[in-house]
């Protein structure tokens, strides 16, 4: 199936097809870089990938897998910046990688960057395989509706469509804070009723990501 094919999938007028023009504007305008994600620098990224992916280590070492390398999915990868983040780290390095993205220009960018890995990205809205963990880094940060309460909806919808090929669970970071909405096209969600819809999956817990303001990371586990 060709990256055409696959796009005709999404409704002209859905949230993807407005999140679609608006990364690839920004790729072309940016290049493959933070901004490109519409992320603020490479610290508060790795930050993030750092976070979540500490958390994952942690519940693979209290499910007595600490040795054992993961497959994970990352989830709206971008140009695939979790991936050099990843390869840069010894104790990363060896977990099997796959990146998953709406966005043909983006998944284009990766297979041109990691142009001898390029089997490792798909152009989809959830893993192709079945993976330990699905990771969602800023996916859920840029929302383009009018109507900002059905945003969780929409993230709610994601992770559920995620949820049948993760084996463990599920990680991702939300900026939270009291006065939930958007702010100059960024959601800002409620931690407590993020957590709790959470729930539904599995067991739900949070901590705030270090060195970003406002940004939670979350871990869900069967």
């Amino acid at each position: 199936m060709s990256i055409a094919d696959i796009m005709r999938g999404f409704l002209p007028g859905s949230i993807e097809a407005g999140l679609n023009r608006a990364y690839g504007s920004s790729l072309r305008h940016h290049g493959a870089s933070p901004q490109a994600v519409f992320g603020n620098s490479r610290k508060s990224q790795e930050a993030r990938f750092a976070a979540l992916l500490a958390m994952v280590n942690r519940d693979l070492a209290a499910a007595g897998r600490g040795r054992t390398a993961p497959a994970i999915a990352d989830i709206g990868c971008g140009y695939g910046a979790m991936l050099d983040y990843m390869r840069a780290r010894p104790g990363l390095s060896s977990w099997d990688y796959h990146g998953v993205d709406i966005n043909a220009a983006m998944i284009r960018a990766c297979r041109t960057r990691f142009a001898v890995e390029k089997g490792r990205f798909t152009l989809a809205r959830t893993p192709a395989t079945a993976v330990d963990y699905a990771v969602f880094s800023g996916t859920f940060n840029l929302c383009l509706i009018a109507d900002a309460d059905r945003w969780p909806d929409y993230i709610m919808d994601c992770l559920a469509g995620c949820w049948p090929q993760c084996r463990r669970g599920m990680a991702l970071n939300l900026l939270c804070r009291k006065q939930t909405g958007v702010t100059n096209r960024i959601y800002y969600a409620d931690h407590d009723a993020m957590l709790a819809a959470f729930g539904r999956f599995g067991r739900a817990g949070s901590m705030p990501t270090p060195g970003v303001k406002h940004d939670v990371t979350f871990l869900v586990t069967r």
